[in-house]
């Protein structure tokens, strides 16, 4: 993902914790703090998704099962007084250092850390997707350039350009050469490094030859005589040249304040030959700072992240200095409604599976999400949440997720996902997981962004009419927090906590219920507010911009997360299957 974003990312693992968190000790606490997520509008006066309201429809009617949720992501405080109760404990598995379920995963008792190795120890932070590929691709096309009939590299030992053969795969050198560069750093400036190799050869053996046959006199030689620079090679445009030929006329001074004040050059071309050949900063020096900044975390699991068949690898450590996303996350799901403290969970009795694959600081791999959906299923959740998704997603890497989630989907088990807060269409621009895989649209995925007390989207929220299913409340939400602590925070994982407690809430008591019906019955069951004008934020061409949207143009539904509507359909659903 891109490095403003990943910044985000980083710093906050999707849970931006409010200027105004407070952090509220057990011992001093009685009475709940504030959850609004429970309330509702009819009765509350805020948009929350009427847990309280589901409930005392629920009055009376017997708890069917207690629903197995597996959460995707940090890890969670398992020892925290509202949810020292909430843990899934595998029925086939004992504590004694041998993998007594035959899963290849010793002593998975509660769950299991994709990030870790035998011996406790734990990923804590990886290198960006971006970052990951660029290293797993370089060796094949970095410093390859097409000139438009050729593909060309520098040889640094003759100092010339030469022709090299075609790439094999021309789609994955495409990507590498292009797409790479907005998602990496590394592969950014690896790419001005050889660029610049580049150029510095067109000057010297291509452009300065043409200038002197125009005014042997290079100090005389002006940016107009190098904008006349002929860019063709055998009468068809050389891009080498013409990529040569815009760098130089940069360093010229094109478009130069001082240029377009004195309507004269800030430079002659001897400078700018110059000020190219031996710039102040050399093109490698952030190039080696990057560089230096990367880490190879998977020595600590000791596994090949780029092999999904090599899976004897991690621990059953959970809880790590990383894991308050994870615990906040845990607490809207599974909070213990009838001790009086805290806050109250949409789902007391549902049994949290931790599923560490997501580090406290970087980005995750997608072997271990394809994994841990399968484990998941594998350990018959119910409902399994994702962590947040990314804009880059290699094709091999994409199957194994693929494959993963077309299991779940086999298998019965509702897999709910949230998206950035970065004013993206979805329409327009990919996440990644999402609902389509193989040509096909998943009937038992959930996609949510984020809304507010005032049923509003967050203003920045990414949207689609066709991509996105639903908001849910996910701003200013109080929940558990590391340390037997509770604190507010506002992130699209809140949002998905909620829609991934309302589907274990209607899984308790109607477990009949399908994971394509309760994906239907939470989406069509919304608090409707499709005509509802909203000020939102966009992204279009790159720029951002402020404006009136409805609500049906910003999701499917047109609506907001809604529990009771969602009980009572399930109810009214489970009585007319039982005629």
């Amino acid at each position: 993902m891109k490095k403003q974003t990943l910044i985000l990312a980083l710093c906050l693992q999707g849970a931006v914790l409010a200027g105004n968190a407070q952090l509220v000790k057990k011992a001093t606490t009685e009475k709940k703090t504030e959850d609004w997520y429970n309330l509702s509008f009819e009765k509350d006066g805020v948009y929350g998704i009427g847990v309280n309201q589901a409930y005392e429809f629920l009055k009376g009617k017997p708890l069917k099962k207690k629903p197995i949720v597996a959460v995707i992501g940090f890890g969670m405080d398992a020892a925290h007084e509202d949810l020292k109760n909430a843990s899934w404990t595998n029925p086939n598995e004992k504590e004694d250092g041998i993998d007594n379920d035959g899963n290849g995963y010793i002593d998975d008792i509660h769950g299991w850390n994709f990030l870790g190795n035998a011996k406790g120890e734990m990923i804590e932070k990886t290198n960006q997707e971006g970052d990951r590929e660029y290293f797993r691709l370089r060796g094949l096309y970095e410093g390859i350039f097409f000139n438009g009939t050729d593909y060309i590299k520098f040889n640094e030992l003759s100092q010339k350009l030469i022709k090299v053969p075609a790439p094999k795969d021309l789609k994955e050198y495409t990507f590498f050469r292009y797409r790479l560069n907005k998602e990496s750093r590394l592969a950014q400036e690896a790419a001005s490094i050889h660029s610049s190799r580049i150029v510095k050869y067109m000057i010297v053996n291509e452009i300065e030859p043409a200038m002197k046959k125009i005014n042997p006199d290079l100090t005389k030689i002006k940016q107009a005589d190098v904008s006349k620079f002929d860019v063709k090679t055998d009468g068809k445009v050389d891009t080498l040249k013409l990529m040569s030929r815009f760098f130089f006329l940069m360093t010229f001074g094109v478009n130069n304040s001082y240029a377009a004040k004195n309507h004269t050059d800030s430079m002659n071309f001897v400078q700018a030959r110059d000020l190219t050949l031996n710039p102040k900063r050399q093109p490698n020096e952030a190039f080696e700072r990057l560089l230096a900044e990367t880490i190879d975390a998977r020595k600590i699991t000791g596994d090949d992240w780029t092999n999904i068949s090599d899976k004897n690898y991690g621990n059953n450590k959970l809880y790590s200095n990383g894991s308050f996303s994870g615990t906040m996350v845990s607490g809207i799901i599974a909070a213990d409604r009838s001790n009086g403290i805290g806050v109250n969970g949409i789902m007391p009795e549902a049994q949290l599976m931790s599923l560490r694959a997501y580090p406290k600081e970087g980005e995750p791999y997608y072997k271990d999400i394809a994994l841990a959906i399968r484990y998941a299923v594998d350990q018959k959740a119910d409902v399994i949440q994702l962590g947040m998704s990314n804009t880059i997603y290699p094709a091999y890497e994409v199957k194994w997720v693929n494959d993963a989630l077309l299991y779940a989907e086999e298998k019965g088990v509702l897999v709910v996902s949230s998206v950035w807060n970065l004013s993206d269409n979805l329409s327009e621009k990919k996440y990644y997981p999402n609902s389509n895989v193989n040509g096909k649209v998943l009937n038992n995925f959930i996609t949510v962004a984020a809304s507010d007390k005032e049923g509003l989207p967050l203003k920045d929220a990414n949207f689609s009419p066709k991509e996105l299913d639903l908001f849910a409340p996910g701003q200013n939400i109080s929940t558990t927090y590391m340390g037997g602590t509770y604190r507010m925070g506002a992130s699209p994982l809140f949002a998905a906590a909620n829609v991934t407690g309302t589907a274990a809430l209607i899984k308790a008591y109607y477990p009949e219920i399908t994971a394509a019906q309760l994906r239907k019955l939470i989406v069509g069951n919304v608090t409707d507010r499709a005509n509802v004008e909203v000020e939102k934020q966009v992204k279009t061409g790159g720029k951002l911009k402020t404006d009136l949207y409805l609500f049906s143009q910003l999701c499917v539904s047109g609506g907001i997360l809604n529990a009771y509507k969602a009980v009572v359909a399930a109810d009214q659903l489970s009585k007319t299957n039982g005629k």
